[in-house]
């Protein structure tokens, strides 16, 4: 009887090491977007220190299952769209960013109002020609893959901007493939 609840105990604690960690903590998302801020390949002709969440989260038509399942497998698309919807409240944390000024999405846009505009404003206020932007990285149930939108906007017609794929290589993250992407 002992033997029989012992090796209960053991199966369910193995199949519970199996399962799948959901939680993907607040140094796993700046892992990947300090990565990205670093070594993405959509890059202004000089360093921009300002930064922002992805202004265009709530407007994203082109994130769907559908193109999730072209990259990944039905349950990663599902749990990654799970975290697409979760992540428009998403909003950067000092603590974890590396070499930028955050201004929040909500401010930024504030500054729209402003006499002379946004691009005049930043010019004046934080001498910058524009911003960077990155969205939350939406991981797979292995963190081993991520996606994550990013790029700059420097003017009403000026802006780039990318949404890669990541894989974690030997520990690291690497650039494995650009899904979508803007110019203008």
């Amino acid at each position: 009887m002992i033997t029989k609840i012992i090796f209960s105990i053991i199966v369910v604690l193995c199949l519970g090491c199996k399962a799948q960690n959901k939680n993907i903590s607040e140094q796993e998302i700046y892992d990947v977007i300090n990565f990205i801020l670093k070594n993405g390949t959509v890059k202004y002709h000089k360093e921009l220190k300002l930064l922002t969440e992805d202004p265009n989260i709530t407007t994203d038509q082109f994130f769907d299952k559908k193109l999730l399942q072209t990259y990944f497998d039905e349950k990663n698309a599902d749990f990654i769209l799970e975290q697409f919807f979760a992540s428009k409240d998403f909003r950067l944390s000092y603590k974890y960013i590396i070499d930028r000024q955050i201004i929040h999405i909500d401010k930024m846009l504030s500054y729209k109002t402003v006499k002379g505009g946004l691009w005049s404003f930043l010019a004046d206020k934080y001498k910058e020609e524009g911003f960077m932007f990155v969205g939350k990285p939406l991981f797979t149930l292995d963190k081993k893959s991520v996606i994550i939108t990013y790029g700059y906007y420097c003017g009403g017609l000026c802006g780039k901007g990318s949404r890669v794929i990541l894989k974690k290589v030997n520990n690291n993250w690497a650039i494995e493939k650009e899904v979508s992407g803007f110019v203008s």
